[in-house]
């Protein structure tokens, strides 16, 4: 049997994106989920809005919580404790970061903070040869799960939790308010779905955000889009066939929304027999289920759907309804070996699980609280150079909050600094490598403070030596929105040129930079925009770009000339500006422009 995923991640803004995604093997035991974050319920801090926020907390606590005890699999009560989980760390946040909304706001959307979906699948391996696969979800809000079968079409194995139920062809025209959500101050009554299947036929399971089906002409669409990818595609073996470079360019022509898919293939020996299998199914759809134009009439549709519908939606009688249940369990109790679920649908009582949110508020606005003052005391520390304190209280941090972006890079801060004072050779580099680790972390995870680590790490690289990474790191941190809000970049653009000197392949990244100098232009009053213009003359002269270079050296030396507050510009930048003007001139009289 083969096994293999494939992931589709779409940002309908480059850098603004919402959605998150999970896609990880646990030993016999698939995990995928995907997370929407809901930019519009919720404002955000250091240059993110809240729903990406939301939506990279609960992906990262996911991933974390089902490898540290629960190896990939979703049952009834582990779900449970992940909401917490995710609710808590989110509150931590918000109240350590955000300010407290108006008590004239409450009862608007505005009240709730860092608001995401989840929807998530365990899919353990097949065992033996039968054609029996089981699957357990977990899931809130509008995201969705979906099983493609061969002979059935596409199937959706969740239901959305809407204010104001509507069926897959509704939602195309309408967008009804989603009835509960993961938040920072999440409702007590709100409760996580988990559902168990048993599919006796080989297919594929996917995991999707909205973007991927809610805008599509209607419901087969979405499944067509999926068949007709798959039979363009080309290459035999999984590891080089296009099917999933094919679902991005297709989404890429069409998105109007963030898009993540992940997709799932279950009992197939490669991608010739999955293809064989859906041959049927493909043709059936072409057949039989038009795509609709502008022309086409909504009866017409209507039609459609109804024969449409009955096996996309087969297994809505088996979603029940939150039931109540008083099996409670920790993942440490005796019985753990027996939580694998055989019931189709079960939760905690209302009651029990309204007092588990009302705790959790409690405790979380307590840890938030501590988080608080552990950074104050840290920067504090920090500032006076009284780093082993400013350590301690960072460390602190992370034992109540591993995800803590602040205290990661305060301590990132620290070890660079311990470096810079170290005269040992050796113990300099391991400090800033400590440094580099902690800071690499807010990097992948795309977390807060993520500019200003991305700065200290080119710092560090730079130290290192390490010319491609310095580069790499700065090209990244020039691309991120607000980048050109934050000070002090002069000096740092002469570091990241004289990185740029040093390595082979230069164009990409002076033209970012290049880019990036126009932002810090555009972003600072006249009398002190004149090194961007410096940077940008050096930059298009090691691109050979001579005469833009002269044209780009002129309006820095003009600047400084008429500046009305000659105290506020520094005397070596007046003098670099005004020695790279004559080295420019110098070339173009070389080559006999002047």
């Amino acid at each position: 049997m083969t096994y293999f995923n494939l992931v589709v991640n779409i940002e309908v803004a480059e850098e603004k994106g919402e959605d998150a995604n999970l896609a990880e093997h646990f030993g016999q035991t698939f995990l995928m989920g995907v997370f929407d974050g809901l930019g519009g319920r919720s404002a955000g801090y250091d240059g993110k809005t809240g729903g990406r926020i939301a939506s990279e907390v609960a992906s990262q606590i996911s991933k974390t919580f089902f490898i540290k005890q629960w190896y990939g699999n979703i049952t009834p009560e582990n779900v449970i404790l992940l909401q917490q989980e995710i609710c808590q760390s989110l509150k931590i946040k918000a109240d350590t970061n955000m300010p407290r909304t108006s008590s004239r706001l409450k009862g608007s959307l505005v009240e709730h903070k860092l608001c995401t979906t989840i929807a998530l699948a365990s899919i353990p391996k097949q065992q033996g040869q039968e054609k029996i696969f089981e699957v357990n979800l977990a899931w809130m809000g509008d995201s969705r799960i979906y099983f493609l079968s061969p002979t059935k079409g596409l199937q959706q194995l969740t239901k959305d939790d809407l204010v104001t139920p509507k069926d897959a062809l509704e939602m195309l025209r309408q967008d009804p308010p989603m009835s509960q959500y993961l938040t920072a101050d999440i409702n007590p009554r709100w409760q996580i779905h988990f559902q168990h299947y048993k599919i006796e036929e080989i297919g594929c399971f996917l995991a999707c955000t909205d973007g991927c089906f809610q805008y599509v002409s209607a419901p087969w669409e979405f499944e067509k889009l999926l068949l007709d990818t798959l039979y363009q595609s080309t290459g035999d073996r999984m590891d080089t066939n296009n099917w999933q470079k094919l679902i991005c360019q297709k989404y890429t022509d069409i998105k109007q929304d963030d898009i993540s898919l992940i997709l799932y293939p279950v009992g197939f020996n490669g991608i010739k027999h999955l293809k064989s299998t859906y041959q049927q199914r493909w043709q059936h759809l072409q057949e039989n289920f038009i795509s609709p134009t502008a022309n086409t009439r909504y009866d017409d549709l209507q039609r459609l759907w109804s024969k449409y519908r009955i096996d996309y939606e087969h297994y809505f009688s088996s979603i029940q309804d939150i039931q109540q249940t008083t099996n409670y369990k920790s993942p440490n109790s005796e019985n753990h070996s027996s939580s694998l679920v055989t019931s189709t649908s079960s939760s905690l009582s209302t009651n029990t699980f309204q007092e588990i949110t009302q705790s959790s508020k409690q405790k979380a606005a307590a840890k938030a609280e501590k988080i608080k003052n552990l950074l104050r005391n840290a920067n504090y520390y920090y500032q006076k150079n009284q780093l082993k304190e400013a350590e301690d209280s960072c460390v602190r941090v992370l034992e109540i909050d591993p995800y803590q972006s602040e205290s990661k890079y305060i301590l990132g801060l620290i070890y660079t600094k311990t470096a810079l004072y170290e005269i040992d050779s050796s113990r300099k580099e391991k400090w800033f490598k400590k440094a580099a680790s902690y800071l690499e972390e807010i990097r992948k995870d795309r977390a807060e403070k993520l500019i200003e680590s991305l700065q200290t790490l080119c710092f560090i690289y730079y130290h290192l030596e390490q010319w491609d990474k310095a580069v790499y790191s700065y090209q990244e941190c020039f691309k991120c929105p607000g980048a050109e809000k934050l000070d002090h970049w002069e000096e740092d653009l002469e570091t990241f040129i004289t990185s740029l000197r040093l390595i082979l392949n230069r164009d990409e990244a002076a033209n970012i930079a290049i880019q990036f100098c126009q932002r810090l232009d555009s972003n600072l009053p006249y009398a002190k925009n004149a090194y961007p213009y410096y940077f940008i003359a050096v930059l298009q002269e090691i691109k050979g770009e001579l005469n833009a270079a002269w044209n780009s050296i002129q309006t820095a030396v003009e600047i400084y000339n008429r500046s009305s507050h000659p105290m506020e510009i520094k005397y070596e930048s007046l003098q670099k500006a005004r020695q790279k003007y004559q080295e420019i001139m110098n070339k173009l009289k070389s080559r006999g422009y002047y």
